[in-house]
C-alpha cells in the first residue's frame, strides 16, 4: 500500500490525524470512515486489541433516507498514537451528523419535531438544531483536517437540489473558520460527463478542490487523490523568495530591487495556499524583468528563485554609477571614481554619519596623516629633558541649519490669507508651487546658497583657528562672541 501522501499530511498536521467529516444528512460521511479505515489505518495495526476497538467503534452505514448517525461520533473514541509504517500519529477520525435536509427522516416524529438532549444546554432542543450545532462544534473544535462529503443524489432517494440547499452552509461555515479542507462529491457514476460537469461548477463556485468518486467502492488510489487535494488546501507556513545574488549586494532604496520587493509583496499576500503557489509563480513572471520563476515545495515550506533578465545587470550598474555605460572604458573610468571617492569616504565616513546624528563629527587622522615634528630640549623645574611633538590634521564637521525665507508682498490681507490656505492644504507638493514665475524649492535653496557662500575667508579662518586652540589647548571650555 502506498502511504506517500498520508505521511504528507501527518508532517502538515504535526503529527496530529484529527480528521472530521462533515456535510449534509445521508450524503455517505459513515461510509467514508469506514472504508478510509479499513483501507489506511487497520492494516496497519498490529495491536489486535487496538485494531479490534476501532472495528467495533465503526460508524454503522445503510441506504435510505432514515438518518443513521444520531449523535457525534468519534473512532476511536479516545485519540489513540499508531504506527503506520514509518508514519507516527495520533489518530482520530469525526463522523457528524451533518445539516439536516428537509426530505430526510429520523428528525421529526408523528408529534412533532423530535427532541434530544444534549451537553450544550439545560433543555431538550429540536434534532435538527442539534445536530447543526454539532457539526458545527466538530468543525470548530474537533479536527485540523475537514472532508465535506455532498452528492449528486444518484445512489439514494435524494436529488442534487437536495443536497444543494444545505451544502453551501457547510462549506461557507468551513471556509470562515480557515482551516483546510476538501469536498468529496459521492456519486455512483464518477467518470461521467455530467458529475465532472457539477465537479468544474462546485470547484469554479467555491475556489476549494473538489473529488467526485464512489465513497462505498472507494479504492486507495481515491484516498491518495483526495489527500492530495486536501494537501494543496493548507496554507503556506513559510515562503522563501530568494533574488539573483548581485541584489543582496545593494540597499532596497535601489529602483531595480524596490520594484521587485514591491511585486513580491504584492502577490505574496494574494495568494495563501499550496494550490495557488503557481499562480503565484505565474504572477511574478508577468513582470517585465523576470526571465523565469523556480518552485520547490517541502511541505508547508515554498522556495520560489526569481531569475532576471540579463539587462537587469546593466540596469542596476547604469543605476549605481548614476551615467550610462556603454564602452568598458565607460565601466573602467566610473570604477576608478568610485575607488576614489571610497578611498575618501573611509577617511570621513564616520565623521559624517556623526554629524547628521549628533550635528559633530570629526574625521580621526591616520599614522599616514601624521607628520613628527623635530625634538626640541625642554627645561622644567631646573630639569632638563626632549619634548617629542607630532602634528596630523583632523577634519572637524559641524551640521549648521541654514536658515532661508522668502516674503512676497502680493496685496492684500485677503490675498496673503488665501495664499497659506493653499499652501497648507498643498503640503506635499508645496516646493514645485510657484510664485511670480519661480518655484518655491528654487528660491529657497538660492536663499541658502547666499548665506552659505556670503561666509567671509576670514570668518573661515577664524573658525579654525577657535578649533586649534580648543583642541590643542588643556581647557575644554569655549566662550563665543559673535558680532
Amino acid at each position: 500500500m502506498n502511504n506517500e501522501k498520508l505521511n504528507d499530511i501527518v508532517k502538515r498536521l504535526h503529527g496530529d490525524f484529527f480528521i472530521s467529516c462533515v456535510g449534509p444528512v445521508r450524503s455517505g460521511k459513515s461510509t467514508f470512515i469506514n472504508k478510509f479505515m479499513n483501507i489506511k489505518i487497520l492494516p496497519y495495526i498490529d495491536d489486535e486489541y487496538l485494531k479490534n476497538k476501532i472495528v467495533d467503534e465503526l460508524p454503522q452505514t445503510a441506504a435510505g433516507k432514515q438518518i443513521m448517525t444520531v449523535e457525534p461520533k468519534f473512532v476511536p473514541s479516545e485519540a489513540i498514537n499508531v504506527n503506520i509504517g514509518d508514519i507516527n500519529m495520533n489518530l482520530r477520525m469525526v463522523d457528524s451528523v451533518g445539516f439536516v435536509m428537509e426530505n430526510a427522516l429520523g428528525y421529526e416524529s408523528d408529534d412533532g419535531p423530535r427532541l434530544v438532549k444534549t451537553p450544550w444546554f439545560e433543555e431538550s432542543i429540536e434534532f435538527k438544531d442539534a445536530a447543526r450545532i454539532g457539526t458545527q462544534k466538530i468543525m470548530e473544535n474537533h479536527s485540523n483536517l475537514a472532508v465535506v462529503l455532498t452528492s449528486d443524489g444518484s445512489f439514494s432517494e435524494f436529488t442534487r437540489e437536495d443536497y444543494e440547499k444545505v451544502e453551501d452552509e457547510i462549506i461557507q461555515e468551513m471556509k470562515s473558520l480557515g482551516k483546510p479542507f476538501v469536498i468529496v462529491l459521492n456519486t455512483k457514476n464518477p467518470k461521467t460527463d455530467s458529475v465532472l460537469k457539477t465537479v468544474e461548477e462546485l470547484s469554479i463556485k467555491y475556489n476549494e478542490s473538489v473529488y467526485a468518486c464512489n465513497v462505498a467502492k472507494m479504492t486507495e488510489d481515491d484516498i491518495n487523490e483526495i489527500l492530495s487535494r486536501a494537501l494543496d488546501e493548507f496554507p503556506i507556513e513559510k515562503l522563501n523568495i530568494t533574488l539573483p545574488s548581485y541584489l543582496d549586494c545593494v540597499g532596497d532604496e535601489i529602483s531595480l530591487k524596490a520594484d521587485i520587493l514591491t511585486l513580491i509583496d504584492t502577490k505574496a499576500y494574494e495568494f495563501k495556499k499550496i494550490k495557488e503557489v503557481t499562480k503565484l509563480s505565474d504572477s511574478l513572471k508577468e513582470n517585465e524583468n523576470v526571465k523565469d520563476i523556480t518552485l520547490d515545495l517541502d511541505g508547508a515550506d515554498v522556495t520560489i528563485k526569481i531569475e532576471l533578465k540579463d539587462e537587469c545587470l546593466h540596469m542596476l550598474i547604469n543605476e549605481l554609477a548614476d551615467t550610462e555605460i556603454v564602452s568598458q572604458d565607460d565601466l573602467i573610468k566610473t570604477l576608478y571614481k568610485g575607488h576614489s571617492a571610497m578611498k575618501m569616504y573611509d577617511e570621513v565616513g564616520s565623521a559624517l554619519k556623526s554629524c547628521k546624528e549628533t550635528g559633530y563629527g570629526v574625521a580621526i587622522p591616520s599614522l599616514v596623516d601624521m607628520k613628527m615634528l623635530p625634538p626640541t630640549v625642554i627645561k622644567q623645574a631646573g630639569r632638563y629633558g626632549v619634548k617629542v611633538e607630532a602634528i596630523a590634521p583632523s577634519i572637524h564637521l559641524i551640521k549648521v541649519d541654514v536658515k532661508s525665507s522668502f516674503s512676497p508682498i502680493i496685496g492684500s490681507l485677503e490675498q496673503s490669507k488665501s495664499l497659506i490656505e493653499s499652501l497648507d492644504n498643498d503640503q506635499d507638493n508645496i516646493w514645485d508651487k510657484e510664485i511670480f514665475g519661480r518655484r518655491i524649492s528654487e528660491i529657497v535653496n538660492d536663499g541658502i546658497k547666499q548665506k552659505i557662500y556670503s561666509l567671509p575667508e576670514t570668518s573661515k579662518e577664524k573658525l579654525k583657528d577657535v578649533m586649534n586652540k580648543l583642541i590643542n589647548s588643556n581647557r575644554n571650555s569655549l566662550i563665543a562672541i559673535v558680532l
